[in-house]
């Protein structure tokens, strides 16, 4: 019967070099999973086609498949402020005002500068009757994008209903100063006229804006800026492929919202593109994909050469992802479980920015814990890195030089090629 002895080894050595093997193994399996798991997270931020399906539906007027399509994307990524804004659009042709509410409420809250959201909301806020709310959300998606032509419109028409004839003149004109191709221009320019007449006809009431005596063409004042032009929805149904997302479109004379966007570009085909163009954006392209490989050779062959000189084994795991971190333990002489920390720090960090949208405290907390998770990581990635300097007999200088982004090619590219 064989002892103990000779089954773990002299010195207990056999143990050890059986964990590095397990670990390797264990850490190929986790790699493998994290990348699933971090395509299915990109899959979630980027929807993709599906959002694309989704479109498609809603242009084709199938609004409740669109809506179930808009709410499987949403499934796996909440945070799709697209598909929120747009699934609002199908529920307010449905009628559903306060579901279309709830939606474009998600979606400002995320993004805070969505001026499409703001202007949806509006008219959400003008259907309710709530028309205080309806003009402090055009006026905010005016101030986020001063070319945005559409909530001029829909301001004109609150305006108009008022009886604030000057005003409604001057909205309606900068609307179609901005968009000076639009679709329904001729029905707007008629509305401007008919208000003209209808204001000289009585003496304006003191606050009232003054109507425009004379324009340079019909509908655009003096004051207004002139923007490039924008396609248009001419129908209440999803229209044209290329509509802005979120933006209005005439809805029983009143533009509601554009219709969901096409795949491509609007017009990108028409303006042509120098050959020599097209070869630098290909040549930025290859290079842009080069790059990071090019740096983690550059990181692995020198790490592989640090571990020869410190007698560190097995040295060719600096060429596996996660097991270069495991390497890099051994290398400075800290203890294993310090890859957890280097791993499930950053992914703690990370998972703090979702949760600070249910924060109580404001997301001040989310804040606290991201940065306290994200400075311990960088800290025992900071130790490992000055083990690896002691470990190779150099200046923890270099360990530091490691460290910083920046400057950590010049400081594994020394203590690698160093004697």
């Amino acid at each position: 019967m064989r002892s103990f002895s000779l089954i773990i080894g002299e010195g207990g050595s056999r143990p050890k070099s059986l964990l590095k093997w397990w670990f390797t193994a264990a850490s190929i399996v986790v790699a493998a999973l994290m990348m699933l798991a971090t395509a299915g997270d990109l899959r979630g931020q980027q929807p993709g086609q599906d959002l694309q399906d989704a479109l498609d539906l809603h242009r084709a007027g199938k609004l409740k498949d669109a809506i179930d399509a808009y709410s499987e994307v949403l499934e796996r990524n909440p945070n799709v402020v697209e598909a929120l804004n747009w699934r609002a659009m199908a529920y307010d042709d449905l009628d559903e005002l306060d579901k279309a509410l709830a939606d474009l409420n998600k979606a400002i809250q995320l993004v805070p500068e969505y001026a499409d959201a703001y202007n949806n909301r509006g008219e959400i806020y003008r259907k309710k009757k709530m028309f205080r709310e309806a003009m402090l959300d055009y006026r905010k998606a005016v101030q986020l994008d001063r070319n945005f032509a559409e909530p001029h419109y829909n301001i004109a028409l609150v305006l108009e209903q008022e009886k604030n004839i000057g005003g409604a003149i001057g909205e309606y004109s900068a609307y179609l100063s901005l968009k000076p191709n639009a679709e329904d221009k001729n029905e707007v320019e008629e509305k401007i006229n008919s208000l003209r007449k209808a204001a000289a006809a009585r003496p304006a009431p003191p606050g009232e804006r003054k109507p425009p005596q004379v324009a340079a063409q019909p509908g655009a004042p003096p004051e207004a800026k002139p923007a490039a032009p924008a396609e248009a929805k001419p129908a209440p149904s999803p229209g044209p492929p290329g509509a802005r997302p979120g933006a209005p479109a005439p809805k029983e004379a009143v533009p509601a919202k554009k219709a969901p966007p096409a795949a491509e570009v609007p017009g990108l085909g028409e303006v042509p593109i120098p050959p020599e163009a097209l070869a630098l954006i290909a040549g930025l392209g290859v290079l842009a994909m080069a790059l990071p490989l090019v740096g983690y050779l550059f990181f692995a062959v020198m790490l592989f050469l640090i571990a020869r000189k410190t007698a560190t084994s097995p040295a060719w795991l600096a060429f596996i992802t996660i097991d270069n971190l495991f390497l890099m333990i051994l290398i400075a002489g800290k203890p294993i479980w310090w890859l957890a920390l280097i791993i499930v720090l950053p992914i703690l960090a990370g998972a703090m920015t979702p949760l600070s949208a249910i924060d109580p405290t404001g997301g001040i907390l989310a804040l606290a814990l991201s940065a306290l998770f994200g400075l311990g990581s960088a800290a025992v990635y900071l130790f490992v890195c000055l083990g690896i300097a002691s470990a190779r007999g150099k200046s923890a200088l270099w360990g530091i030089l490691t460290f910083i982004p920046c400057t950590s090619p010049i400081g594994l590219g020394y203590l690698g090629l160093s004697r």
